[in-house]
């Protein structure tokens, strides 16, 4: 759902990665820094400091989501980059998970969301193998971290993971339909 909105975040990141472009520093430094605060999110909720990793899995987000504008507005845009950035997302989304699950959350929704989330992003990879673009769906990472740190911020973590691996499951769902309606126009 948040996919369209990309270019428009880019344009508002622009003056930033036009600053940050000055100091050397280079996408992949912003993508480490997103598994370094998504990595530090996980152990804050881990250990039960909760809303401070909340703040976190957002400041995690924002580099995320610098490292794309970086690269894009400022012409740096590699395939490893990109590359990189998505296993390095598959490693943050998981430590949330698995942190959450030591926070109490029952285990089941943890394991049925994180699947959920993997299958997001591997029913999207595959496609793309076959098909130009399956950027489509309700559940894309930046909705699934919002709706955690939303459940986080509000007192019903469970209840924002099981959101999570509903609309997760949905979401791949929604790509294996879309890829075998377009293979077979």
């Amino acid at each position: 759902m948040l996919s369209p909105l990309k270019s428009v975040i880019s344009d508002i990141l622009n003056p930033l990665t036009e600053l940050i472009v000055k100091t050397g520093v280079k996408p992949n430094h912003l993508t480490f820094l997103s598994l370094l605060t998504g990595f530090f999110s996980a152990y804050l909720v881990a250990i039960g400091y909760i809303l401070a990793g909340g703040i976190f899995i957002l400041i995690s987000g924002f580099f995320d989501m610098l490292d794309g504008a970086l690269a894009r507005n400022q012409i740096l845009v590699s395939e490893f980059g990109g590359f990189l950035d998505s296993v390095f997302d598959r490693y943050v989304d998981v430590a949330i998970f698995v942190a959450l699950g030591i926070y109490g959350v029952s285990w089941l929704y943890v394991a049925i969301a994180m699947s959920g989330a993997l299958l997001v992003s591997y029913t999207r990879a595959r496609a793309e193998k076959v098909i130009d673009k399956c950027d489509i769906g309700i559940a894309e990472r930046g909705e699934r971290l919002i709706l955690i740190f939303l459940g986080i911020i509000a007192g019903y973590i469970e209840i924002a993971v099981i959101i999570v691996a509903v609309l997760s499951h949905f979401t791949a769902l929604q790509r294996i339909y879309y890829t075998h309606k377009i293979l077979n126009k």
